[in-house]
């Protein structure tokens, strides 16, 4: 929700952030984001010591959640999902698929 308010709505569509409808889904953002760290604990990925589809699905998602204002309440107390993004974003594989990459594919197509 926040995510497509804030990133897939106004780079697609043209649309103004609804800011009723981010307050409204920032409880349940904090739930989310506190249990994602929760589960991934002090490992590196989510399902231990090597990337998973767990990672690689979750990824692109937290990634887009990192470019918004709201970010930063949601990571304050969870270091450890800051990190594990880091890691994800270093990843080549990530860093060829970035909204950016992706429209420069699109246009060279």
């Amino acid at each position: 929700m926040i995510t497509f308010h804030r990133i897939v709505g106004p780079r697609l569509m043209g649309l103004t952030p609804d800011e009723s409808a981010i307050a409204v889904a920032m409880p349940k953002a904090h739930a989310v984001c506190d249990e994602l760290a929760r589960l991934l604990g002090a490992q590196p990925y989510f399902a231990g010591e090597a990337v998973t589809l767990a990672d690689l699905l979750l990824a692109p998602q937290l990634d887009f959640l990192a470019q918004t204002p709201e970010w930063a309440p949601l990571s304050a107390d969870n270091r450890n999902l800051v990190d594990w993004l880091d890691r994800m974003n270093a990843r080549s594989s990530l860093k060829a698929t970035t909204w950016e990459r992706v429209a420069d594919m699109a246009k060279a197509a």
